[in-house]
């Protein structure tokens, strides 16, 4: 707990009703969506890049540690924070600024919603792109720290790639500005990306200008059965060198297609070994040639059958079970422990069959979901935290799933961050003196380490 000292500090800054110190209010914010439980020594709500300046430079003053939040739905530990830490809680600092459909670009605040970014640009004819499973709560800002992916990802890219530019206080307290902030023309060193994924360790974002994407006039929805994980993997890489990049392109387990199916009664089969929910959007003429060479690739793949969403009905409620698969699966066991790793795309239906093999051995119950067209898998291990045994086995096949990741080329994490849950997986993934130069850049902008220390760099 700080003391009261401080506390009346930073009751000055924002205001008393936007700080919480009482060990009940604080006990909400000491968690986020991953397994780790942190204890914080007061949490503040900002509204404007004054006041996060002024909390920054008291927590200077006095050498207390500091921790970015958004809504609080990450999945590996990096909103946790370290013990009385200053919670900066960015929620109430969520202002749409302006969308310019000229320039089809958005200027938010860090504590918008996904969800509502894209409500807001749609009447334009516009989307965010961007559109991680958890855009009905997650925040912008904390989209940014992990640059967060989604569905559409294979499309679009990540949060990154709609970035234009930033707004940002330092660990300092200074306020710089990147990328498109400053002018049309960037003729910086581009520091925009390198605040993306970077999960708040390198300072606070206030202001952020996005990029928004015209919504198609033409979208065609598909879904192929498949008899093995191997027939869907294969699928995915034969549509992908077609030159077809679909708008989203998902896989589905057995698992996971039995849980869904249970929840939302789409008449899924619950025999396939896999199935791939698809889609494309572009002109009527694009979409035709695209769904015919899709077709093709089901063929040439042994699926065991396709179809073509007949309306938008159909289309949302096949959108709406694959959103809910978290939630569907959560009736297997209480507890879970979800990956994002990503895999080069020929190597995808061999770690699908890995990561199968793996539930065989440790007789566990792995749901596999994977952003496919981009080779980003997030197998998802079920399991019962009472029980003692239940957890070590599954973190002995944690420690399987990511060495095999690593194996076949690919990284530990897609878009959920390192944050605390995968520290120890980062002298695996990466060379000494790529963690050195990691580390250099971190010290180069918080010298003092006091910006959400402890989570990303081991």
């Amino acid at each position: 707990m700080l003391k009261n000292e401080i506390i009346n500090k930073l009751r000055k800054i924002v205001g008393s009703e936007n700080v919480l110190n009482s060990k009940i209010t604080m006990t909400t914010y000491a968690y986020d969506s991953s397994p780790f439980l942190g204890k914080p020594g007061a949490v503040v709500f900002p509204t404007t890049t004054e006041m996060i300046v002024e909390i920054i430079k008291l927590a200077n003053k006095y050498n207390i540690p500091v921790t970015p939040r958004g809504a609080g739905t990450c999945l590996c530990g990096g909103a946790v924070g370290v013990e009385d830490a200053i919670i900066i809680s960015l929620a109430k600092f969520n202002r749409i600024l302006e969308i310019n459909a000229v320039n089809r670009t958005a200027l938010v605040e860090p504590g918008v919603v996904n969800k509502e970014l894209q409500l807001a640009a749609e009447p334009y004819g516009l989307m965010y792109a961007p559109d991680p499973a958890s855009q009905n709560v997650s925040t912008i800002g904390g989209n940014i720290a992990e640059n967060a992916g989604g569905i559409r990802g294979v499309k679009y890219g990540c949060t990154k790639e709609h970035v234009l530019g930033l707004e940002v206080v330092l660990p300092s307290g200074e306020v710089i500005t990147t990328g498109g902030l400053n002018s049309q023309v960037d003729p910086e060193i581009d520091l925009t990306y390198i605040f993306c994924g970077a999960e708040g360790t390198l300072g606070l974002v206030t202001k952020a200008l996005l990029s928004l994407t015209p919504i198609n006039s033409d979208t065609k929805t598909m879904t192929a059965v498949f008899a093995t994980l191997e027939d869907a993997g294969a699928c995915v890489s034969e549509i992908i060198a077609k030159g077809v990049i679909p708008t989203t392109m998902e896989i589905l387990d057995n698992t996971v297609i039995k849980a869904v199916e249970d929840y939302a009664k789409l008449g899924l089969p619950k025999d396939a070994a896999a199935l791939i929910l698809l889609e494309v959007d572009g002109f009527p003429a694009e979409t035709k040639a695209m769904v015919e060479n899709i077709i093709q690739a089901f063929k040439n793949n042994n699926s065991i059958n396709y179809k073509i969403a007949k309306d938008e009905k159909e289309r949302q409620d096949l959108w709406k079970a694959r959103r809910a698969v978290n939630g569907a699966l959560g009736k297997l066991k209480p507890s879970n422990v979800v990956h994002d790793i990503v895999v080069p795309r020929d190597r995808l239906a061999v770690m699908l069959k890995k990561v199968a093999k793996i539930a065989e051995k440790y007789d566990i119950i792995i749901g596999q979901v994977a952003h496919a067209g981009d080779g980003n898998l997030h197998p998802t291990l079920y399991y019962d935290h009472r029980i003692p045994k239940e957890a070590d086995v599954i973190e002995e096949a944690c420690d399987e799933i990511i060495k095999e990741t690593i194996n076949e080329g690919g990284t530990i994490s897609g878009e959920h961050g390192i944050g605390l849950e995968k520290l120890k997986y980062m002298p695996l993934a990466f060379s000494q003196p790529s963690l050195d130069y990691m580390k250099k850049i971190k010290e180069s902008f918080d010298p003092e380490n006091r910006t959400n220390p402890g989570i990303l760099l081991p």
